[in-house]
């Protein structure tokens, strides 16, 4: 049985340059984690006349989306390409355009390099020379920094965005605002648990999972080498937590042979050891969770976004 977590985001009623769909495997076949351009799917591709089973969300408007696919007989590729048939691969320029369209990211790196060009080579220029409301959003200075155009320093000289040492430097005297570089200002599926909060944000094209202490008002990236797919499961164990059957797919998934030991929680308030086949325990965790709102929940960004260095 092989398994696949697929999340689609929709910007708005119709089709815009910054939908995405995601595939990431349940059993854990890293270099099957993908980042697509849904190119206009509105909706995730029906299983039907296929032996695939699914459990998807009702898709009725904006917002990001969930569905899981299982093939007891097909793998995690053939998964990955029945998903994304209609897709576009977005490789490693997924934050390309992302929070704004890249005519306007490039209009605003040329504006940039020409208060470059006229400075010195070593100088810092503070952000509200380049800042400007037409030409340069503090969205899209702090999107052009990430893609490494230049670095982006607080007033003690850390960096603020990944940074190369020879590229120029941008200076701030405050921090960014969480809602000022996450997509739609928005967190999703926000948790509140010993003093901490966690939450996962579409951030310069990928998903990741923020912290912050409740009594700090500056959240921190869980995974910091965004680049490296085997974090990925940091954020299916996080949107677990929220849909308990998809932990007990994840969990049945990474057990060996045809049957499984359900854990206590999951067995159906049973607390005696049994087991059970997989096929038909993760057939029923999937009619459970199609029966569910399959919509991430959303939460308005608030608070400071903390140094991002890979």
């Amino acid at each position: 049985m092989r398994c696949t977590l697929a999340l689609l985001l929709l910007n708005d009623l119709e089709q815009k340059y910054n939908d995405r769909l995601i595939t990431m495997p349940l059993n854990g076949d890293y270099k099957f984690y993908r980042i697509y351009d849904p190119r206009g799917m509105r909706e995730f591709r029906d299983g039907t006349g296929s032996d695939i089973i699914m459990a998807a969300s009702q898709i009725r408007g904006p917002g990001t989306h969930m569905a899981v696919y299982c093939s007891p007989s097909q793998n995690s590729r053939y998964l990955r390409k029945y998903i994304a048939e209609s897709a576009t691969e977005l490789n490693d320029i997924s934050e390309v355009g992302f929070h704004q369209p890249v005519a306007e990211e490039t209009m605003c790196l040329r504006h940039i390099q020409e208060k470059f060009r006229k400075s010195q080579a070593t100088e810092v220029i503070p952000i509200m020379q380049v800042w400007d409301a037409e030409l340069c959003s503090r969205t899209a200075i702090y999107s052009l920094a990430f893609q490494n155009r230049f670095c982006i320093q607080n007033a003690a000289r850390n960096n603020l965005t990944p940074c190369e040492d020879t590229r120029r430097k941008i200076g701030v005297e405050y921090l960014f605002l969480m809602s000022e570089v996450v997509l739609g200002h928005k967190l999703y599926l926000q948790t509140d648990k010993y003093d901490q909060q966690t939450a996962l944000v579409w951030y310069q094209g990928y998903l990741n999972i923020f912290q912050r202490s409740k009594s700090a008002s500056i959240w921190k990236p869980k995974i910091r080498s965004i680049q490296d797919t085997e974090d990925f499961d940091y954020i299916i164990d996080f949107i677990a937590e929220s849909f308990n059957e998809l932990a007990s797919i994840k969990s049945a998934l990474r057990q060996g042979g045809n049957t499984i030991i359900p854990t206590p929680a999951n067995a159906q308030g049973s607390a005696e050891v049994h087991h059970v086949n997989k096929e038909l325990y993760i057939t029923q965790q999937l009619q459970r969770l199609s029966q569910k709102d399959l919509r991430l929940t959303e939460y308005p960004a608030h608070g400071l976004i903390g140094p991002f260095v890979k």
